[in-house]
């Protein structure tokens, strides 16, 4: 077991009507001036009119700051910097996903920074105050609703924020999950959703740190639970029991509890956060590409952890006399869950990116970017030069 450090700080209050508790909670983390921010799509306008309700009976002053995007931009984060300091706020509530969250974040450092956050972002510097921010989420993927993590993009260059010793500042005060917030998502956004959890569980599943068993179950249980429920999910939108197994999940795969004592690899999400930006693209749909490629590129090196995730993730049985097949047949049922069942397309170009956009100067510029920060190499359990990234990307791209 490698050493860790695990620190939760995110209250997380789950069932059905709990959003109404949303200003007694704002208040109780000594807000009283709020920054509501939110990405405007239709579904969830019903309840940000609501939540102001619930506000405005606690008698919380509120702004609001609408219009974040997948892959959210800098520019927005900058204007609702301005909006902070304008309107003396002091806590941040972000309603929605993974790119609301991660946008609510980056304004909370921002407002209290006195340089540019983008400096932050790219490693520069690092801040030692935030606003806090608080949750209500509307989308089960990303797990940003409990962790340190903040992804932002500026041009098509995406940069997160990092730290080893799991940096706790941003980390949301609570995160509030109604699965019947989530009905009325929209079907590729859901299944989105399912492929960038599943990958947290994957990344971690496929670790150089085997002698955990604690953590090795955990994985395997989440992996499981996605397996079970994202069916149901896709077919049945508004089934609440699978809504919430999904919703529950979603930060518990990433918050660091089920992968305590080992190290997953995570070169995929390296290389995915530079594939949305250069591309602008949603997260879990890259990496619904990416990861399948990865797993056919490595296998081979990992062949016992591969078949272990055939035979206990998709029941396949081991052919004793050529386990290469087994290990096979379970990255081709990951392919088939993620493409046949979620609906998802299969590389980029089936994405939409059109071929001139996919060409080999492109291409190396993306695996270029993925070291940005001095690295030679991206992934723990299969460390990936950038030559190893340019031909995985060829091979994402569909064109080959």
């Amino acid at each position: 077991m490698v050493d860790f450090v695990l620190r939760n700080y995110t209250d997380m209050i789950y069932g059905k009507d709990q959003e109404t508790k949303t200003a007694k909670l704002i208040r109780d983390f000594g807000g009283t001036r709020v920054l509501i921010h939110h990405s405007g799509e239709d579904f969830v306008l019903e309840l940000i009119e609501r939540v102001k309700g619930y506000l405005d009976e606690e008698g919380l002053a509120w702004v609001e700051l609408a219009g974040v995007v997948p892959n959210p931009h800098i520019e927005l984060v900058y204007e609702g910097i301005t909006l902070c300091r304008k309107e003396n706020v002091d806590f941040i509530l972000a309603i929605g996903g993974g790119s609301v969250i991660d946008s609510a974040k980056a304004i909370g450092i921002g407002a209290l920074y006195e340089g540019d956050v983008w400096d932050i972002y790219e490693g520069r510097d690092r801040q030692k105050k935030s606003l806090p921010v608080g949750v209500i989420s509307t989308f089960a993927g990303t797990g940003s609703e409990a962790t340190f993590g903040s992804v932002i993009t500026k041009g098509k260059i995406k940069h997160g924020i990092e730290d080893p010793d799991d940096f706790v500042l941003i980390r949301p005060k609570f995160v509030i999950m109604n699965p019947e917030i989530t009905y009325t998502i929209p079907k590729f956004q859901t299944a989105v959703g399912i492929a960038d959890m599943l990958t947290h569980l994957t990344e971690n599943f496929f670790t150089a740190d085997p002698d955990n068993d604690l953590s090795d179950h955990l994985a395997c249980a989440g992996i499981r639970t996605v397996l079970k429920f994202a069916p149901i999910v896709m077919q049945d939108p508004c089934n609440y029991e699978a809504r919430g197994a999904l919703m529950v999940l979603s930060p518990l795969a990433i918050n660091g509890i089920m992968k305590v004592g080992r190290w997953g690899d995570w070169g995929c999400h390296d290389i995915e956060h530079e594939m949305s930006g250069e591309w602008n693209i949603p997260h879990g749909a890259g990496l619904a590409i990416l990861m399948p490629v990865w797993m056919r590129y490595v296998y081979k090196d990992h062949m016992k952890s591969f078949i272990k995730f055939a035979v206990e993730m998709f029941r396949i049985p081991l052919d004793v006399d050529e386990p290469e097949k087994t290990a096979l047949a379970g990255i081709q049922a990951y392919e088939d869950f993620l493409y046949n069942m979620l609906g998802l397309p299969s590389s980029l170009s089936a994405l939409g990116i059109p071929p001139e956009e996919l060409g080999e100067e492109v291409i190396h510029k993306v695996a270029e970017q993925v070291f940005y920060r001095g690295n030679e190499t991206t992934g723990r359990t299969h460390p990936l030069r950038k030559a190893d990234v340019v031909r995985i990307l060829r091979q994402c791209t569909g064109l080959i």
